[in-house]
Protein backbone atom coordinates (compact mmCIF):
# COMPACT_ATOMS: atom_id res chain seq x y z
CA UNK A 1 0.00 0.00 0.00
CA UNK A 2 1.71 3.18 -0.90
CA UNK A 3 0.74 5.89 1.70
CA UNK A 4 -0.53 9.45 -0.11
CA UNK A 5 -2.31 10.86 3.28
CA UNK A 6 0.89 12.66 4.92
CA UNK A 7 -1.79 15.59 6.15
CA UNK A 8 -3.61 12.79 8.45
CA UNK A 9 -0.89 12.21 9.74
CA UNK A 10 2.63 11.12 9.67
CA UNK A 11 4.11 7.53 10.33
CA UNK A 12 7.05 8.60 13.30
CA UNK A 13 10.69 8.78 11.89
CA UNK A 14 13.32 6.05 13.31
CA UNK A 15 14.50 9.21 15.88
CA UNK A 16 11.63 10.03 17.42
CA UNK A 17 10.75 6.27 18.10
CA UNK A 18 13.96 5.35 19.54
CA UNK A 19 13.48 8.64 21.63
CA UNK A 20 10.28 8.07 22.96
CA UNK A 21 11.68 4.45 23.91
CA UNK A 22 14.96 5.75 25.77
CA UNK A 23 12.82 8.05 27.67
CA UNK A 24 9.68 5.81 28.57
CA UNK A 25 12.15 3.09 29.49
CA UNK A 26 15.08 5.76 31.89
CA UNK A 27 13.15 8.59 32.11
CA UNK A 28 9.67 7.17 33.12
CA UNK A 29 9.21 9.36 36.26
CA UNK A 30 6.06 12.15 36.73
CA UNK A 31 7.94 15.30 35.59
CA UNK A 32 6.20 17.14 38.79
CA UNK A 33 7.78 14.83 41.54
CA UNK A 34 10.85 15.90 43.82
CA UNK A 35 12.85 13.18 44.28
CA UNK A 36 16.00 12.76 41.30
CA UNK A 37 13.82 10.45 38.92
CA UNK A 38 11.23 13.16 38.63
CA UNK A 39 14.18 16.16 38.12
CA UNK A 40 15.52 14.07 35.27
CA UNK A 41 12.27 13.88 33.91
CA UNK A 42 11.77 17.55 34.42
CA UNK A 43 15.00 18.39 32.46
CA UNK A 44 13.98 15.92 29.47
CA UNK A 45 10.61 18.20 29.24
CA UNK A 46 12.44 21.47 29.76
CA UNK A 47 14.87 20.51 26.87
CA UNK A 48 12.37 19.43 24.39
CA UNK A 49 10.37 22.84 25.58
CA UNK A 50 13.34 24.88 24.44
CA UNK A 51 13.62 22.48 20.98
CA UNK A 52 10.19 23.36 20.60
CA UNK A 53 10.51 26.76 21.15
CA UNK A 54 13.66 27.45 19.45
CA UNK A 55 11.90 25.82 16.12
CA UNK A 56 9.41 28.74 16.30
CA UNK A 57 11.71 31.89 17.60
CA UNK A 58 10.13 32.49 20.74
CA UNK A 59 10.89 31.70 24.28
CA UNK A 60 10.27 28.37 26.56
CA UNK A 61 7.99 29.93 29.02
CA UNK A 62 5.66 30.59 25.95
CA UNK A 63 5.19 26.56 25.24
CA UNK A 64 2.54 24.69 26.68
CA UNK A 65 2.60 21.27 25.92
CA UNK A 66 -0.94 19.37 25.29
CA UNK A 67 -2.29 15.95 24.60
CA UNK A 68 -3.32 16.93 20.72
CA UNK A 69 -3.28 19.87 18.61
CA UNK A 70 -7.22 20.16 18.67
CA UNK A 71 -6.52 20.28 22.77
CA UNK A 72 -4.21 23.30 22.05
CA UNK A 73 -6.75 24.90 19.90
CA UNK A 74 -9.19 24.50 22.13
CA UNK A 75 -7.54 25.71 25.66
CA UNK A 76 -5.80 28.73 23.59
CA UNK A 77 -9.06 30.18 22.29
CA UNK A 78 -11.11 29.81 25.07
CA UNK A 79 -8.16 30.85 27.12
CA UNK A 80 -7.52 34.33 25.41
CA UNK A 81 -11.42 35.05 25.11
CA UNK A 82 -12.32 34.82 28.71
CA UNK A 83 -9.11 36.51 30.10
CA UNK A 84 -10.26 39.24 26.98
CA UNK A 85 -13.73 39.11 27.21
CA UNK A 86 -13.99 42.73 29.64
CA UNK A 87 -12.91 44.66 26.34
CA UNK A 88 -15.68 42.64 23.65
CA UNK A 89 -17.53 39.58 23.13
CA UNK A 90 -16.68 39.21 19.08
CA UNK A 91 -14.45 36.53 18.01
CA UNK A 92 -13.99 36.46 13.58
CA UNK A 93 -13.32 32.94 12.32
CA UNK A 94 -13.79 31.25 8.52
CA UNK A 95 -16.30 28.53 7.59
CA UNK A 96 -13.50 26.41 6.21
CA UNK A 97 -11.80 25.80 9.83
CA UNK A 98 -10.56 22.55 11.39
CA UNK A 99 -13.38 21.32 13.42
CA UNK A 100 -11.78 22.00 16.69
CA UNK A 101 -11.66 25.71 16.27
CA UNK A 102 -15.50 25.53 15.25
CA UNK A 103 -15.90 23.66 18.40
CA UNK A 104 -14.46 26.07 20.46
CA UNK A 105 -16.27 28.54 18.82
CA UNK A 106 -19.54 26.85 19.52
CA UNK A 107 -18.30 26.62 23.01
CA UNK A 108 -17.97 30.45 23.71
CA UNK A 109 -21.49 31.35 22.80
CA UNK A 110 -22.42 29.44 25.46
CA UNK A 111 -21.18 32.40 27.52
CA UNK A 112 -22.13 35.26 25.36
CA UNK A 113 -19.58 35.29 22.43
CA UNK A 114 -20.78 36.49 19.46
CA UNK A 115 -19.03 34.60 16.37
CA UNK A 116 -18.48 36.16 12.82
CA UNK A 117 -17.33 34.34 9.62
CA UNK A 118 -15.33 36.49 7.27
CA UNK A 119 -15.77 35.52 3.60
CA UNK A 120 -12.80 33.98 1.97
CA UNK A 121 -11.78 34.50 -2.22
CA UNK A 122 -12.09 31.78 -4.81
CA UNK A 123 -9.11 30.10 -3.36
CA UNK A 124 -10.61 29.93 0.28
CA UNK A 125 -7.83 33.11 1.24
CA UNK A 126 -8.56 35.93 3.35
CA UNK A 127 -7.85 38.88 2.40
CA UNK A 128 -6.88 41.99 4.40
CA UNK A 129 -9.67 44.10 2.82
CA UNK A 130 -12.47 41.41 3.89
CA UNK A 131 -10.65 41.11 7.22
CA UNK A 132 -11.58 44.76 7.05
CA UNK A 133 -14.62 44.82 6.56
CA UNK A 134 -15.83 41.92 9.20
CA UNK A 135 -14.09 42.89 12.18
CA UNK A 136 -16.25 45.62 14.91
CA UNK A 137 -15.39 47.31 17.66
CA UNK A 138 -16.68 44.50 20.03
CA UNK A 139 -14.05 42.07 18.23
CA UNK A 140 -10.97 41.13 20.39
CA UNK A 141 -10.01 37.70 18.87
CA UNK A 142 -9.41 36.07 15.22
CA UNK A 143 -8.44 32.89 14.44
CA UNK A 144 -7.22 31.76 10.94
CA UNK A 145 -5.59 28.36 10.16
CA UNK A 146 -2.12 29.07 8.41
CA UNK A 147 -3.14 26.33 5.79
CA UNK A 148 -6.40 24.64 4.98
CA UNK A 149 -6.13 21.00 5.67
CA UNK A 150 -8.64 20.29 2.66
CA UNK A 151 -6.94 22.35 0.09
CA UNK A 152 -4.38 22.92 0.71
CA UNK A 153 -4.28 27.14 0.78
CA UNK A 154 -1.66 28.76 2.55
CA UNK A 155 -3.25 32.61 4.20
CA UNK A 156 -0.99 35.79 4.39
CA UNK A 157 -0.68 35.96 7.72
CA UNK A 158 2.18 38.12 7.58
CA UNK A 159 -0.40 41.17 6.33
CA UNK A 160 -3.48 39.80 8.08
CA UNK A 161 -1.41 40.25 11.50
CA UNK A 162 0.40 43.08 11.10
CA UNK A 163 -3.45 44.75 10.70
CA UNK A 164 -5.14 43.15 13.32
CA UNK A 165 -1.79 44.03 15.84
CA UNK A 166 -2.60 47.96 14.54
CA UNK A 167 -5.68 47.27 15.42
CA UNK A 168 -5.37 45.93 18.62
CA UNK A 169 -6.67 42.56 18.40
CA UNK A 170 -5.39 39.82 19.29
CA UNK A 171 -4.30 36.80 16.31
CA UNK A 172 -5.01 33.02 17.16
CA UNK A 173 -3.84 30.67 14.10
CA UNK A 174 -4.13 26.25 13.86
CA UNK A 175 -0.32 25.78 12.40
CA UNK A 176 -0.85 21.88 12.60
CA UNK A 177 -0.22 21.72 8.75
CA UNK A 178 2.39 23.99 8.36
CA UNK A 179 4.88 23.20 11.87
CA UNK A 180 8.07 22.15 10.50
CA UNK A 181 7.65 22.92 7.16
CA UNK A 182 6.81 26.46 6.27
CA UNK A 183 8.02 29.24 8.17
CA UNK A 184 5.28 30.74 10.55
CA UNK A 185 5.32 34.51 11.15
CA UNK A 186 5.50 34.33 14.71
CA UNK A 187 6.10 37.98 15.24
CA UNK A 188 2.18 38.85 14.13
CA UNK A 189 0.68 36.17 16.07
CA UNK A 190 -0.22 36.07 19.69
CA UNK A 191 -1.22 32.15 19.79
CA UNK A 192 -1.05 29.10 17.19
CA UNK A 193 -1.50 25.02 18.03
CA UNK A 194 0.57 22.50 16.96
CA UNK A 195 1.18 19.19 17.12
CA UNK A 196 3.91 15.98 16.68
CA UNK A 197 2.37 13.67 14.47
CA UNK A 198 1.89 16.16 11.03
CA UNK A 199 5.95 16.33 11.69
CA UNK A 200 7.12 12.59 12.25
CA UNK A 201 6.65 12.76 16.04
CA UNK A 202 3.86 10.56 18.20
CA UNK A 203 0.03 11.12 18.27
CA UNK A 204 -1.46 12.29 21.57
CA UNK A 205 0.99 15.55 21.78
CA UNK A 206 0.43 18.96 20.81
CA UNK A 207 1.63 22.12 22.09
CA UNK A 208 0.61 25.63 22.31
CA UNK A 209 2.28 29.26 21.77
CA UNK A 210 1.20 31.86 23.92
CA UNK A 211 2.86 35.42 23.68
CA UNK A 212 4.24 36.22 26.94
CA UNK A 213 2.75 39.74 27.02
CA UNK A 214 -0.53 38.58 26.93
CA UNK A 215 -3.01 37.42 29.36
CA UNK A 216 -5.14 33.96 29.35
CA UNK A 217 -6.93 31.91 31.74
CA UNK A 218 -6.98 28.59 32.79
CA UNK A 219 -9.77 26.35 31.52
CA UNK A 220 -9.66 24.34 34.10
CA UNK A 221 -8.95 26.50 37.67
CA UNK A 222 -6.60 25.22 40.01
CA UNK A 223 -4.33 23.03 37.93
CA UNK A 224 -0.83 23.21 38.12
CA UNK A 225 0.58 21.22 35.27
CA UNK A 226 1.90 23.46 32.09
CA UNK A 227 1.79 26.74 34.53
CA UNK A 228 -2.08 25.75 34.58
CA UNK A 229 -2.73 25.86 30.55
CA UNK A 230 -3.59 21.87 31.08
CA UNK A 231 -4.65 19.61 33.69
CA UNK A 232 -2.84 16.02 34.02
CA UNK A 233 0.25 14.40 33.93
CA UNK A 234 2.63 15.21 31.68
CA UNK A 235 3.43 12.81 28.52
CA UNK A 236 7.33 13.32 28.87
CA UNK A 237 8.24 10.73 27.01
CA UNK A 238 5.82 11.77 24.12
CA UNK A 239 6.93 15.37 24.09
CA UNK A 240 10.65 13.96 23.99
CA UNK A 241 10.02 12.09 20.63
CA UNK A 242 8.05 15.35 19.36
CA UNK A 243 11.07 17.07 20.05
CA UNK A 244 13.34 14.78 18.24
CA UNK A 245 11.19 14.89 15.58
CA UNK A 246 11.46 18.37 15.05
CA UNK A 247 15.18 18.53 15.61
CA UNK A 248 15.68 15.92 12.70
CA UNK A 249 12.88 17.27 10.45
CA UNK A 250 13.68 21.03 10.35
CA UNK A 251 16.84 21.21 9.11
CA UNK A 252 15.71 18.69 5.95
CA UNK A 253 12.24 20.29 5.16
CA UNK A 254 13.38 23.31 2.78
CA UNK A 255 14.72 20.80 0.38
CA UNK A 256 11.95 18.34 1.12
CA UNK A 257 9.39 21.02 0.41
CA UNK A 258 11.21 21.63 -3.31
CA UNK A 259 11.26 17.72 -3.68
CA UNK A 260 7.29 17.43 -2.95
CA UNK A 261 6.44 20.56 -4.68
CA UNK A 262 8.15 18.83 -8.06
CA UNK A 263 5.80 15.77 -7.35
CA UNK A 264 2.83 17.88 -6.86
CA UNK A 265 3.29 20.00 -10.25
CA UNK A 266 4.35 16.68 -12.01
CA UNK A 267 0.64 15.24 -11.32
CA UNK A 268 -0.92 18.70 -11.92
CA UNK A 269 0.76 19.00 -15.10
CA UNK A 270 -0.33 15.72 -16.28
CA UNK A 271 -4.14 16.27 -15.98
CA UNK A 272 -3.75 20.15 -16.62
CA UNK A 273 -6.98 21.09 -18.72
CA UNK A 274 -8.59 17.36 -18.34
CA UNK A 275 -12.12 18.28 -18.41
CA UNK A 276 -12.84 15.93 -15.60
CA UNK A 277 -10.70 17.10 -13.51
CA UNK A 278 -10.55 20.43 -11.10
CA UNK A 279 -8.06 21.58 -8.96
CA UNK A 280 -9.17 22.99 -5.40
CA UNK A 281 -7.22 25.84 -3.57
CA UNK A 282 -4.68 28.43 -3.95
CA UNK A 283 -2.22 27.52 -7.57
CA UNK A 284 0.90 28.09 -5.83
CA UNK A 285 -0.02 29.76 -2.68
CA UNK A 286 -0.01 26.82 -0.67
CA UNK A 287 1.30 23.56 0.69
CA UNK A 288 3.75 22.41 -1.53
CA UNK A 289 3.04 18.70 -0.70
CA UNK A 290 -0.73 19.34 -1.22
CA UNK A 291 -3.17 18.22 -4.07
CA UNK A 292 -7.07 18.42 -3.26
CA UNK A 293 -9.11 17.97 -6.68
CA UNK A 294 -12.62 17.21 -8.00
CA UNK A 295 -13.23 14.11 -10.25
CA UNK A 296 -16.54 15.32 -12.02
CA UNK A 297 -19.26 12.98 -11.64
CA UNK A 298 -17.26 10.84 -9.25
CA UNK A 299 -18.04 11.28 -5.19
CA UNK A 300 -14.81 11.14 -3.26
CA UNK A 301 -15.75 8.61 -1.38
CA UNK A 302 -15.91 6.27 -4.48
CA UNK A 303 -12.65 7.85 -5.70
CA UNK A 304 -10.86 7.02 -2.28
CA UNK A 305 -12.05 3.19 -2.53
CA UNK A 306 -11.20 2.50 -5.67
CA UNK A 307 -7.66 4.33 -4.89
CA UNK A 308 -7.27 2.13 -2.11
CA UNK A 309 -7.82 -0.94 -3.97
CA UNK A 310 -4.92 -0.28 -6.62
CA UNK A 311 -2.94 0.19 -3.72
CA UNK A 312 -2.73 4.19 -2.83
CA UNK A 313 -4.33 5.64 0.96
CA UNK A 314 -5.62 8.79 0.16
CA UNK A 315 -7.74 11.17 1.92
CA UNK A 316 -11.54 12.68 1.00
CA UNK A 317 -10.68 15.95 3.03
CA UNK A 318 -9.82 16.42 6.38
CA UNK A 319 -8.93 12.99 8.45
CA UNK A 320 -10.99 14.44 11.62
CA UNK A 321 -14.25 14.26 9.49
CA UNK A 322 -14.76 10.33 8.65
CA UNK A 323 -17.86 8.99 9.09
CA UNK A 324 -19.50 12.43 8.27
CA UNK A 325 -22.24 12.89 5.50
CA UNK A 326 -21.70 16.78 5.44
CA UNK A 327 -19.93 17.90 2.23
CA UNK A 328 -16.55 19.26 3.38
CA UNK A 329 -17.42 23.53 5.16
CA UNK A 330 -14.42 24.59 2.97
CA UNK A 331 -15.68 23.68 -0.08
CA UNK A 332 -19.24 25.27 0.30
CA UNK A 333 -17.62 28.19 1.46
CA UNK A 334 -16.10 28.89 -1.88
CA UNK A 335 -19.20 28.07 -3.53
CA UNK A 336 -19.33 24.89 -4.54
CA UNK A 337 -22.44 23.15 -4.84
CA UNK A 338 -23.51 20.17 -2.54
CA UNK A 339 -22.61 17.46 -5.07
CA UNK A 340 -19.64 18.95 -6.33
CA UNK A 341 -18.18 19.19 -2.53
CA UNK A 342 -18.38 15.57 -2.15
CA UNK A 343 -16.08 14.96 -5.06
CA UNK A 344 -13.01 16.25 -2.94
CA UNK A 345 -10.41 13.88 -2.35
CA UNK A 346 -7.20 14.94 -1.25
CA UNK A 347 -3.30 13.56 -1.85
CA UNK A 348 -0.62 14.50 0.46
CA UNK A 349 2.86 13.52 -0.13
CA UNK A 350 5.96 13.06 2.59
CA UNK A 351 9.15 12.08 3.41
CA UNK A 352 9.03 8.82 2.90
CA UNK A 353 7.08 9.40 -0.81
CA UNK A 354 8.95 8.83 -3.70
CA UNK A 355 9.20 9.72 -7.54
CA UNK A 356 8.22 6.50 -8.62
CA UNK A 357 4.90 6.66 -6.28
CA UNK A 358 3.74 9.57 -7.74
CA UNK A 359 4.22 8.03 -11.22
CA UNK A 360 2.02 4.79 -10.27
CA UNK A 361 -0.42 7.40 -9.16
CA UNK A 362 -0.85 9.49 -12.10
CA UNK A 363 -1.15 5.91 -13.97
CA UNK A 364 -4.03 4.65 -11.47
CA UNK A 365 -5.71 8.31 -11.79
CA UNK A 366 -5.79 7.71 -15.37
CA UNK A 367 -7.26 4.24 -15.26
CA UNK A 368 -9.95 5.31 -13.05
CA UNK A 369 -10.61 8.25 -15.61
CA UNK A 370 -11.01 5.33 -18.46
CA UNK A 371 -13.20 2.89 -16.05
CA UNK A 372 -15.52 5.56 -14.77
CA UNK A 373 -15.40 8.44 -17.46
CA UNK A 374 -14.60 6.17 -20.60
CA UNK A 375 -11.73 8.97 -20.81
CA UNK A 376 -7.88 7.54 -21.92
CA UNK A 377 -6.12 10.55 -20.43
CA UNK A 378 -4.84 11.69 -23.61
CA UNK A 379 -6.35 15.22 -23.89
Amino acid sequence: MIYFDYSATTPMSSYALETYNRVATDFFANSRSLHNHGLESDDILSLSRKTIADALHVNSNEIYFTGSGSEATFLSLTGLAFSHQQKGKTIITTEGEHHSVLQAMNYLKNFGFTILFVPVNEFGQVTKEQLASTITQDTILVSIAHANSEIGTVQDLQALGSFLADNDILFHSDCVQTFGKLPIPIDVLTSISITAHKCYGPKGVGAAYLNKKVPWSSFLHGTTHESGFRAGTVNVPGIAAFAAAVEEYLPLAPSDMKRLLAFRNKVVDEFKGNRHIYFEGHPTERLPFHISLRISGIEGQLAMLEFNRKGFAISTGSACRVGESAPPRTLISLGRKHHEAHELIRITFGRYTTEDEVIKFIKALKQILLEFKGFDGSE
